[in-house]
């Protein structure tokens, strides 16, 4: 294991085995012990929000996919009535102590490795009640590409496994590493059953499709080297073993999509074509893998670099370009439809985000015709010339700083309206800034500036990633979370200025629904509220929520207090001896609770007071009296160079038992590491 260590909102930890303790799983056969959950960079891409009708609420149950949005959502239900049981749940307020982001463990993917910060790694789990380790029939694993030529010395892909504390022996440990003979500048994604990867490469100015079997075996500087099999033997080889496909030319920005139901795959290229692919994982001696050629496959979609492509089960594929256009190619690959431009800067980095079910496709653009970056909404049938409906997010990028693409919220994903929220890092020209898009009835709305992320203008984001835990219940109330890096300079209190990763509470009010003193929501002002009381119910409307901290909210007879912005805090937010505090002014005690200065003010002690715990409570400190103002709604960790792609595991029906998965795009892995590190972080329950 390579331990490092690093400060987590001024906490110095030695980054050993992860605090996550989860039980050691002796089997983990996916009949009878979980429903196998793979996480990849797709599972932002294709989101399905709430059936419209009965038709497609059965057409939905049979989507691979589908199923697996529910138990990300909601990990203890496997009926797929997630909505139904969200409302009717009865949660019994227990505290839970307030946990900070921090790193579990870290593991070099080589020198200058780096998983690029456009691309995710890959999880592949199971929903069950046990994390299953090293030893068991299916143990849970995360693959990595390293983004560097693979050598036999160098892996171009890896897997760890043995991923939680509460395993024995090595935590993490080495599962596999090839060397595949290119280089890995993409995603990979995994076969339901666990057992093949599927991933683009680049060898000798050419890029390949590869599909592989793995074996355990290997580590990053000590690879397995593979030799490509003809795709027809590739279905009979033993494992490990792997096939390839010539694309023609180079892949450079666009992963793999694999659609689960048809056994099919989508792949741009860097000349604008789109290469489809079936079977894939499924293939057998008499039809094994193999390229679809016939009809206009590979479809001539544009003449720029492509992006990744997501596909409807209507038969529709959707992909972006480098020139800023989105186009839509149906099931014969020859009907093309291009958008009208929409993006004048860098060009559409990131593939576009789908939802079948309401009908509507999204890019994120770094510059619009004007001079704002800017989120399109389209149909998915859009037509030639469309450029849909836009809301601007800050300035355009004047360098190389992309939009990368958003991340819906549990709201918007069960409302049976299309309500809810889109959060997006916006202002690629400026300083980068978490933007909330309300989103009624399917349409968007006026976006709300939140916290800047980094003081740095022109620093880029990562890619958002959004959380919904129900296995963990924070003071009784379902925690959601959304996921943020920033390449320099992060706001965050636990980033002491550098790159870094954020956490923010974005867990949102709900009518009629009993609030118990301390839970937290965040209001329609990008506010964090705190309840003052207990065993009231709230209104069947959102209240007008003040707008200034400390102000207090009647909702119904709920009472809430204005904590402030999701991210406030102070040039110097942790206790000071002796120092003149004005009333008002807020602090993160170490508790990492919020502490706010009564009126009044006064000049803090000769040593720290003992904290009280619990919202509400007073502290007094020598002349100032401190009201504690509930947990702190934001976390960071510093990560060298900025973040990958985030995935999140949250699917082990465990309290506490999510995870986070990213690569570091710097070095400073150690001992002795120079590249990027392969890093898994946790928060009990994310808070």
């Amino acid at each position: 294991m390579k331990g490092i260590i690093a400060r987590s909102l001024g906490l110095t930890i030695v980054l050993a085995a992860g605090a996550l303790t989860l039980t050691a799983g002796d089997d983990a056969k996916p009949a009878k012990t979980g429903i196998p959950i793979v996480t990849d960079w797709s599972s932002r891409h294709v989101v399905f929000s709430h059936p419209r009708t009965p038709e497609q609420a059965a057409r939905l149950q049979k989507d691979v996919r589908y199923q697996m949005q529910l138990h990300r959502h909601d990990a203890r239900t496997v009926s797929g009535q997630v909505d139904q049981y969200i409302k009717t749940h009865s949660w019994h307020p227990r505290r839970i102590r307030n946990k900070r982001l921090h790193r579990d463990w870290s593991w070099s993917l080589g020198a200058t490795a780096s998983v690029g910060a456009t691309n995710f790694p890959a999880k592949y789990g199971f929903l069950n009640n046990v994390a299953s380790c090293l030893g068991s029939t299916n143990p849970d694993f995360v693959v990595f590409s390293t983004g560097l030529a693979s050598s036999v010395s160098q892996a171009s892909i890896m897997a760890l496994t043995n991923l939680y504390s509460g395993c024995g022996g090595q935590v993490p440990g080495s599962y596999w590493a090839y060397d595949t003979g290119g280089q890995v500048t993409t995603s990979p994604v995994i076969s339901y059953d666990g057992t093949q990867i599927a991933f683009t490469q680049t060898s000798g100015g050419t890029g390949y499709l590869v599909l592989l079997k793995w074996t355990g075996g290997g580590t990053v500087q000590t690879p397995v080297s593979l030799t490509a099999v003809a795709a027809s033997a590739y279905p009979g080889c033993a494992a490990a073993c792997m096939t390839v496909f010539p694309l023609g030319t180079t892949d450079t920005s666009s992963s793999v999509y694999y659609d689960y139901g048809s056994d099919t795959a989508f792949v741009g290229d860097d000349l604008g074509n789109l290469h489809q692919f079936t079977p894939v994982f499924k293939g057998t001696t008499t039809t094994p893998p193999a390229e679809v050629t016939t009809g206009s496959w590979p479809a001539a979609v544009s003449g720029n670099s492509l992006t990744s492509a997501v596909h409807s089960s209507s038969g529709t594929t959707y992909v972006g370009d480098s020139g800023g256009f989105l186009y839509s190619v149906d099931s014969t690959g020859a009907v093309v439809v291009a958008s009208g431009q929409l993006d004048f800067g860098i060009g559409l980095t990131e593939g576009p985000v789908l939802d079948s079910v309401a009908g509507s496709v999204y890019a994120f653009s770094s510059a619009d015709a004007g001079t704002s970056a800017g989120v399109f909404q389209l149909s998915t049938a859009f037509i030639a010339g469309d450029t849909g409906t836009e809301v601007t997010v800050g300035a355009a990028t004047t360098g190389t700083a992309p939009l990368y693409d958003g991340a819906f919220d549990h709201t918007y994903i069960y409302s049976t309206t299309n309500t809810g929220n889109l959060y997006v890092c916006g202002n690629p020209g400026g300083n980068p800034t978490l933007y909330q898009i309300p989103i009624t009835s399917g349409a968007m709305g006026t976006p709300i500036a939140g916290p800047i992320l980094s003081t740095t203008g022109g620093t880029p984001c990562s890619p958002l990633t959004d959380v919904y835990n129900s296995t963990e219940t924070g003071f009784g109330l379902p925690q959601e979370w959304v996921f943020a890096s920033v390449q320099a300079a992060g706001t965050n209190a636990g980033c002491t200025s550098a790159s870094c990763i954020m956490s923010f509470k974005v867990t949102q009010w709900q009518p009629s629904f009993q609030y118990n003193l301390g839970q937290e929501v965040l209001d329609s002002n990008l506010n964090i509220e705190v309840c003052e009381n207990s065993g009231q119910t709230s209104g069947t409307l959102p209240p007008a929520w003040g707008t200034t901290v400390f102000a207090q909210t009647n909702d119904n007879g709920v009472h809430w207090r204005n904590q402030g912005p999701v991210l406030s805090f102070p040039a110097d937010p942790y206790w000071t001896a002796g120092h003149t505090y004005t009333g008002g002014f807020e602090i993160v005690d170490s508790n990492n609770n919020i502490e706010i200065a009564q009126l009044g003010g006064g000049t803090s002690g000769a040593t720290s007071p003992t904290w009280a715990p619990g919202e509400g409570a007073t502290t007094v400190d020598n002349t100032v009296t401190w009201y504690n103002f509930g947990p702190n709604p934001s976390f960071g960790l510093t990560a060298v160079g900025g973040t990958s792609g985030i995935i999140i595991d949250n699917t082990v029906n465990n309290p506490g038992g999510s995870q986070v998965y990213f690569g570091t795009l710097g070095g400073g892995c150690a001992p002795g590491g120079t590249g990027g590190c392969a890093v898994q972080a946790s928060q009990t329950g994310l808070n």
